[in-house]
This record gives structure tokens, C-alpha cells and sequence, in this order.
């Protein structure tokens, strides 16, 4: 079960988190990622580490499953492991504890690769001159909404289905055991409408596993390819 779930905690509770968080500071994941447990707290602290805001309760953190793996596996505080109890059954505490980190990078073919699209977005009629004007008026969709909102974006599947993710030049399966890119947003095609070279120089980038199915989806019906990496 992979979830991501806020923790809510109680403000001696909240002391003994920021406590323990100082205390190890950074840390190295298996395929060499490096991150601090303190940041991963939401709550404002001034500069001795108490809250700014003085409440009865406060959200602790919002965490992804690999960092309640990593949780699991080396903080002893109670609160937090029964949280971790009630937010996972058994058998994913069981996984938590069974994982065995296998580079994945031994099974990627790196090189030139060669690229077949399966399919291809259909530039016709409305659907042509919309994707021309959402991109001529990209920066006021910027501007309102305080964000970039990519019109197009890409996921890599494996040939049986599986999700693919990237993090550190490395590819894996969707399990949640590990920080990841879950999928890509492209920004730089805010200005022109993607073409099948634009495409194939951008996937070339990220070392696509040989076998891989490639989607990149636009923001309107047809506007979406589906490429086949040998």
C-alpha cells in the first residue's frame, strides 16, 4: 500500500521529532540520495527550533511512502512507529523491512537509441490552433496561476505495463521504496508545438531503458504520442 498521509503531532511530541531530526541529520539512501529528516518537518520554527505559532496541535509532516520506509526503519520514537502501524498494514511493514536495493542501472542500455512512434498527435483543424494559442498565451496562464502549467508531459512504462520513475541518472519500477521523478513536465515547449526530432533530442536525455513505452500526452484529445524505445 503506497500512500502519502500527514502526521499529526502534539507540541512535546513536535520537540522530541525536531530533537531526534537534529540529531542524525543527513542521510544516504541506498541508490545515493542524500536528504535531511529535519526538512521534511512543515512546521515554522524560529530559531531555537520551537514553533512560531502556538497551537494545541500541528501537522508534523506530509511524507511520501519511501521516506515512512525509512522512518520505519530507523526512528525509534513510539508515536511515530504506531502512526506508521495505523497508516500501513502488516505486510507492507513486512516489504519495509525485506527491501533489498538492486542498482538499476545494470539493466539499462545506454547509447544511441532508436525510436519507433506507435502513435502520433493528429495537428488538424481546432485542435491545431488551440494548442497554437494556449501556447501564445502561456505566460498569462503562468501569471495567473502563480505556477508553470506544461502543455504537454511524459511517463515511461515498461512493454508489461509497469510504471517507471527516474531519480540520479537511475531508472525503477514504481515501487515507492525510492525519492523519484514520477514524470516529466516539459516547460520548454511552452513556445512551439513539439515535433518528432524535438522529441526524440529530448528523450535521448534520459537514457530510456531499451523495451520502454514512451507517452506524452497534451492537454487536448489526440494531441498525444506513444513512442517504442529499442
Amino acid at each position: 500500500m503506497a500512500c502519502i498521509d500527514k502526521t499529526y503531532v502534539f507540541k512535546e511530541e513536535l520537540r522530541e521529532v525536531v530533537n531526534w531530526c537534529l540529531s542524525v541529520g543527513e542521510q544516504t539512501l541506498e541508490d545515493g540520495t542524500v536528504f535531511d529528516p529535519f526538512w521534511m518537518i512543515s512546521v515554522e520554527l524560529d530559531e531555537n527550533y520551537n514553533p512560531v505559532n502556538d497551537q494545541e496541535e500541528y501537522i508534523l509532516w506530509n511524507t511520501p511512502q519511501w521516506f515512512d520506509r525509512w522512518l520505519w526503519m530507523h526512528c525509534p520514537l513510539d508515536f511515530i512507529r504506531e502512526r506508521l502501524k495505523y497508516q500501513y498494514d502488516a505486510d507492507t511493514l513486512k516489504e519495509f523491512e525485506n527491501y533489498v536495493y538492486e542498482d538499476p542501472n545494470n539493466n539499462i542500455k545506454l547509447g544511441r537509441q532508436h525510436y519507433t512512434f506507435l502513435k502520433e498527435a493528429k495537428w488538424h483543424g481546432w485542435k491545431l490552433n488551440a494548442s497554437k494559442y494556449f501556447i501564445r498565451h502561456f505566460k498569462q496562464y503562468v501569471k495567473a496561476n502563480g505556477r508553470i502549467i506544461a502543455p504537454f508531459s511524459m511517463k515511461i512504462y515498461t512493454s508489461d505495463g509497469e510504471r517507471l520513475v527516474h531519480n540520479n541518472n537511475r531508472w525503477y519500477k514504481d515501487d515507492g521504496m525510492l525519492p523519484t521523478n514520477c514524470y516529466f513536465n516539459w516547460e520548454k515547449y511552452h513556445k512551439k508545438i513539439p515535433t518528432k526530432k524535438s522529441i526524440i533530442r529530448e528523450l535521448r536525455q534520459y537514457y530510456i531503458p531499451s523495451g520502454s513505452i514512451v507517452t506524452i500526452r497534451g492537454r487536448w484529445q489526440d494531441m498525444d504520442w506513444k513512442i517504442l524505445v529499442k
